[in-house]
């Protein structure tokens, strides 16, 4: 598994993207965690993060290939294919 604490946000997303690009495969099956802060914005009305959530990618079968930390607030929109 991929662990990464990189020191600033722009290395953590550029090591998010990496992985993603490493491991995601077209026509499997994957799951994508994140951990927010217990003080994140995405637990009140507005849902929306304002933490440096840690960002977990999984295998179909629940297995950790990557762990990006640091990697700024995160926008459902990322993770859509062709979205930039």
């Amino acid at each position: 598994m991929m662990s990464v604490s990189p020191k600033g946000t722009r290395q953590a997303r550029r090591a998010w993207v990496a992985a993603c690009r490493k491991h995601i495969k077209r026509g499997k099956l994957y799951h994508v965690e994140f951990q927010h802060d217990p003080d994140c914005m995405i637990y009140s009305h507005e849902q929306v993060c304002t933490c440096n959530s840690v960002r977990v990618l999984k295998d179909a079968q629940g297995r950790p290939l990557a762990c990006i930390e640091g990697a700024g607030e995160y926008d459902p929109l990322e993770m859509v294919e062709g979205v930039q």
